[in-house]
């Protein structure tokens, strides 16, 4: 039974002369599960934010065409929880919709009951919301619209500041609600890996415009005729290997390979780990802590080593320390105790790029960048843009912007400076395979600029790709720091997805390529 139906949808924002969504038709069925996908400021997020009135009511701006169906009866779950959370409690936060409706006490004692028991999360009703961990507050985020009896509900890009278990559990909610409940979903999302599967429907935008509207498999068929970098990794591995049908899930991808003969391992080193030999320290921690002031210890008995010239991604659960610690490098925190010794010269990129964006236009940013520092090298703004894909973006306000074209403007403000240590807090964050490519590029060109990088992520396919070490840190301290290859290829859950395609059938593969190399493809 078709809810929603929009007709010739087209929505601009306020003093925008460019169309954000041009021309939607679509309708949406009962109890559908729909993957919404494309590139960073594609319309993604404008037309999620359609069906439950977000757009135009509260952004404002003109909208055209006809759109059937209540948006009274949908919920949105954001990709930044703590935009969400408004109430001190966990259990008085699902609580506060209900009671701003007036609720009968006796019911909202119900549905809230219920709301914590399906999310498993009774063990933490009376916590503090700010001192959840970001999977906690994102299922929190959730109650509250289940709470409120939303059998709708749009969820943009849920998993994004998610570590893998964190993600994983996010997903299963989400799926759980579809086929348990019936819910309508609307997912969307750039780490398709874990989801893509789950889907009934299939949409692709570009440009404002939906490209493609179908199954999941009609979608794989679609991505390879258009040559789109927006498949799951095992099936973009079987496309590029010349399969006609595609395994979507890791289990469908090993009953294929173990069909196939000719599969090796891969001894030789990562091409991209161009560390050889030592090079002078950047960055040194030695016996580390650190205590906020509720008591709880982020960094216990940290030690680390960075050498210069190398780019080393930060990986581990939430709430592991891993943000405490590029705060204590860079300096905007100091240690309980121990030892810091670090860079002079750093550049620090935070989660949220909001903190950088405060002028009136992307070039004026950059330019403000420059001014503080008393650097007259204007020529590096244009340049800056250019590889970070932003040239056509330098005179819109900065606040316009998609959030992972807001992520790349702060991430611009602070290369402008060409500080020797750069500091990245989830870079990728909101950013599509091709944005990440374009950044894993630039990292790359910087570190051939001598420059040293450090980067927290949850993006473990980024980490393969292009860092040439890996540390993975657990409760405040580091388990492992080694060669990228090293930890990785010894991992289980904290790996690539191609490593968990041939595990066991081949050693040493963690990137598309690699798995090209050892099928004999390339």
């Amino acid at each position: 039974m078709e809810i929603f139906k929009i007709q010739d949808l087209s929505y601009y924002y306020p003093e925008n002369r460019e169309a954000a969504l041009k021309d939607i038709n679509l309708s949406v069925e009962n109890g559908e599960f729909i993957l919404l996908l494309g590139e960073s400021g594609s319309g993604k997020s404008t037309i999620g934010r359609i069906f439950n009135g977000i757009v135009p009511e509260f952004y404002g701006g003109t909208l055209y065409g006809e759109i059937k169906g209540d948006i009274g009866t949908v919920g949105m779950v954001f990709q930044d929880p703590e935009k969400q959370l408004i109430m001190d409690k966990v259990e008085r936060e699902i609580a506060f919709g209900l009671e701003n409706l007036g609720t009968d006490y006796s019911i909202m004692r119900k549905r809230v009951m219920e709301t914590l028991s399906f999310l498993n999360i009774e063990g933490i009703k009376n916590q503090n919301t700010y001192e959840l961990s970001n999977g906690q507050k994102q299922k929190v985020a959730i109650g509250t619209a289940l709470a409120m009896g939303h059998m709708f509900i749009v969820f943009d890009e849920p998993t994004s500041q998610l570590d893998p278990a964190a993600a994983d559990e996010i997903i299963h909610v989400i799926e759980r609600l579809n086929k348990e409940l019936g819910y309508t979903i609307i997912l969307i999302e750039q780490r398709i890996d874990r989801c893509f599967h789950l889907a009934d429907r299939v949409l692709f935008m570009e440009s404002g415009k939906v490209s493609f509207d179908g199954t999941p498999e009609g979608f794989t068929l679609w991505s390879r005729k258009n040559k789109s970098s927006f498949l799951p990794s095992v099936s973009g591995f079987f496309a590029l290997s010349g399969y006609e049908s595609l395994p979507g899930t890791i289990k469908e991808g090993r009953r294929r390979l173990l069909e196939t003969t000719g599969i090796k391992s891969i001894s030789e080193r990562k091409e991209n780990s161009l560390i050889q030999g030592s090079n002078p320290i950047a960055v040194k921690l030695e016996k580390v802590y650190f205590e906020y002031g509720n008591g709880i210890l982020a960094l216990n008995n940290m030690d680390m080593r960075v050498e210069k010239n190398e780019i080393v991604g930060v990986i581990g659960p939430n709430g592991s320390g891993k943000t405490t610690l590029l705060k204590i490098i860079s300096g905007l925190l100091k240690p309980s105790s121990g030892n810091v010794e670090r860079e002079e010269k750093i550049g620090y990129l935070s989660q949220n790029p909001n903190d950088y964006l405060f002028n009136d236009s992307v070039y004026e940013e950059l330019k403000f960048t420059l001014d503080i520092n008393k650097i007259k090298a204007y020529e590096r703004i244009e340049r800056v843009l250019e590889d970070l894909n932003l040239i056509h973006l330098k005179d819109k306000n900065p606040r316009d912007l998609s959030g992972g074209e807001k992520q790349r403007v702060a991430l611009a403000s602070i290369l402008v400076s060409q500080p020797g240590l750069i500091l990245l807090d989830e870079p990728t964050r909101g950013l599509d395979r091709i944005l990440k490519d374009a950044l894993g590029k630039v990292l790359s060109k910087l570190l051939k600029e001598k420059k040293t990088i450090i980067i927290v992520t949850h993006d473990i396919e980024f980490v393969a790709k292009y860092c040439t070490k890996t540390c993975l840190v657990y409760e405040g301290s580091v388990v492992e720091m080694a060669d990228t290859y090293q930890v990785l290829t010894s991992g289980l859950y904290y790996t690539t997805q191609m490593k968990k395609l041939f595990h066991g059938l081949a050693d040493g593969i963690l990137t598309i390529e690699d798995a090209l190399r050892a099928s004999g493809k390339i």
